[in-house]
C-alpha cells in the first residue's frame, strides 16, 4: 500500500510555488502563471518528486481562477486525487478582522508559518505583487495589516500614468540618491517608497501594541525579500516560500 505525500501549493496572483517533503529533502518549485499549460507543468514536477508515493494537495490560493485550473486538471489526469483548498477556518489561528473570508489566506497561514519559529507579537512582510505588512498579537491572534502595491505594480503604474516612462522590470540593481538616469531614479524611487512604508508601519504596530520595535521579531518573505532586504532599517529574518512552509507544517501537525 502505497503512502501519502503532502504538497503544499502557494498560488499567488502572478506565480505557483509547490513544495513538498521526500526522504527528510524539502524539494520546491517556482512557475509563473503567464506559462503556458503551468498547471501541466506544476503536475508534472509534483509526481516526479513524490517517489511514487500517492499526493495529498493542498491548495491556499489569493487567485480563483487559477485554482480551479489546477483543480480541474488534477480532476482529469488522478480523478481520485486528494485535493483540499484550504480556509481560514483550517489554520490554527484566530482572525481578528473584520471579514475573514476576504482575508487573503496566504497572510494568515505566512503569520502562522512565523509563529512556529517566533513567539509573538511579530510582524510578517511579504514583498510579492502586493506588499502585505500584518501584525499577530501576543496572544497569538492575526490581528490585520496594511497592503500596498508590490514593486513591479508601481514600476507598471509609473509606466501607463505617464508619457516617457519606460516600464522597469524588478532587477536587483544598487538604489542611487541621488540618481544619474531615468531607470535609476525609478528603481530609486520606488524601492525607496516600499521600503519607508514597511518601516513606518512596523513602528505604528508597535506604537499600538506599545512594545518596542527591537523586541518585536520582523519576518520577511516574498519574491522581491532579496531585493526589500538590503533596504530596511528594521531587523529581520528572511523565510523564503513560507506559505509552502506554512502549510507543510499545517499538514503534518494534523
Amino acid at each position: 500500500m502505497k503512502t501519502t505525500t503532502n504538497i503544499a501549493v502557494d498560488i499567488g496572483n502572478t506565480a505557483i510555488k509547490l513544495a513538498l517533503t521526500t526522504a527528510g529533502n524539502l524539494h520546491e518549485k517556482s512557475l509563473s502563471l503567464l506559462e503556458r499549460d503551468w498547471q501541466i507543468s506544476a503536475a508534472r514536477w509534483a509526481v516526479s518528486r513524490s517517489d511514487e508515493q500517492q499526493l495529498a494537495w493542498h491548495i491556499a490560493s489569493v487567485h480563483p481562477q487559477a485554482a480551479e485550473t489546477l483543480m480541474d486538471h488534477l480532476s482529469t489526469i488522478h480523478p481520485a486525487s486528494d485535493v483540499h483548498l484550504i480556509t481560514w477556518r483550517d489554520v490554527p489561528m484566530e482572525p481578528k478582522v473584520d471579514e475573514p473570508d476576504r482575508l487573503g489566506i496566504d497572510r494568515l497561514i505566512s503569520a502562522y508559518a512565523a509563529t512556529l519559529q517566533f513567539e509573538p507579537p511579530l510582524i510578517i512582510v511579504d514583498a510579492g505583487s502586493a506588499i502585505t505588512v500584518d501584525f499577530v498579537a501576543a496572544e497569538g491572534t492575526f490581528q490585520g495589516g496594511a497592503i500596498l502595491p508590490g514593486l513591479s505594480m508601481q514600476f507598471a503604474s509609473l509606466a501607463k500614468g505617464t508619457a516617457s516612462l519606460p516600464l522597469l522590470d524588478v532587477v536587483s540593481r544598487k538604489p542611487r540618491y541621488p540618481a544619474k538616469n531615468t531607470q535609476d531614479a525609478m528603481f530609486s524611487g520606488v524601492l525607496a517608497a516600499a521600503t519607508a512604508a514597511i518601516d513606518l508601519l512596523i513602528t505604528k504596530y508597535c506604537t499600538h501594541a506599545d512594545i518596542a520595535s527591537k523586541d518585536v521579531p520582523v519576518v520577511l518573505t516574498g519574491g522581491d525579500a532579496p531585493i526589500v532586504s538590503l533596504q530596511l532599517q528594521h531587523n529581520h529574518e528572511r523565510i523564503d516560500n513560507l506559505v509552502c512552509r506554512g502549510l507543510l507544517r499545517l499538514q503534518s501537525s494534523n
